[in-house]
């Protein structure tokens, strides 16, 4: 797991209206992982290591009370900080459910 995940996943959980996180691999493939004993992020960050990833995606669990797009577009933003600011990566969050 890269470190960039690793602060993504924390970055993630903090933000306002955000009550979980979901993996974004199937639940095989983190089993999987998880029993060799290597560590896993439910963020997925997939590309080059040393520069900016090709692409990010976050499984959401958002408050009711908070509103679903606002929730998704402030965790976009809050990936995007994270970044260098010339990277072109693609950010994907998905509202996997409002509780």
């Amino acid at each position: 797991m890269s470190e960039l995940a690793r602060t993504l996943d924390e970055l993630v959980l903090s933000l306002p209206g955000v009550v979980s996180l979901f993996s974004t691999e199937p639940a095989i493939a983190r089993s999987a992982r998880e029993l060799v004993g290597g560590e896993t992020s439910r963020v997925l960050v997939s590309g080059a290591v040393d520069a900016a990833p090709d692409r990010i995606t976050v499984n959401l669990g958002v408050s009711a009370d908070a509103q679903a797009p606002v929730t998704a577009a402030g965790v976009a933003a809050a990936i995007r900080s994270q970044l260098p600011p010339d990277a072109t990566t693609e950010i994907v969050v998905r509202v996997s459910r409002v509780s």
